[in-house]
């Protein structure tokens, strides 16, 4: 399974503010240190703040920061929640025109390798993954620039 490059940024995007979670950070900061256009970023951040684990601060000096209610969520439940479909192959789509739909043994083998895929995430939460690379994601905390590396 792939991960989309919407949930992919929106990952980036929590472990980033997740690094300093008391800093509130600017969008063209985030963009240009995880390599997207703000644009995407922007969406991306809008749906986190709509699950609650991003703040926006309004303001001259605004931006985000990580909202205290992030460790509640699952990195499963996010991945169901960001992933615009969790179809794994066609036949797993309504309007599938597979003439093996309900007759193939690989759909179970699928379905079975997405739920232990989804159950292994299941197993963490975001806090689970910040507090695991905080010495590494400081290291591109802000202040420290390319030439810095």
């Amino acid at each position: 399974m792939r991960l989309s490059r919407f949930t992919d940024i929106s990952l980036r995007a929590l472990l980033y503010l997740g690094a300093a979670p008391e800093r509130v950070v600017a969008t063209r900061e985030m963009a240009d240190r995880l390599v997207v256009s703000r644009e995407h970023l922007m969406k991306c951040l809008r749906a986190l703040s709509d699950l609650d684990l991003v703040e926006s601060v309004q303001g001259r000096a605004g931006g985000y920061r990580v909202s205290q209610r992030r460790g509640e969520m699952r990195l499963g439940d996010l991945v169901r929640h960001l992933e615009p479909s969790l179809a794994m192959a066609e036949c797993f789509e309504p309007d599938s025109t597979c003439p093996l739909t309900g007759r193939c043994r690989l759909a179970g083998a699928l379905a079975s390798a997405q739920a232990a895929f989804l159950a292994d995430l299941d197993r963490q939460t975001i806090d689970d993954l910040i507090a695991a690379d905080r010495p590494t994601l400081v290291q591109i905390s802000p202040g420290e620039t390319d030439a810095d590396r």
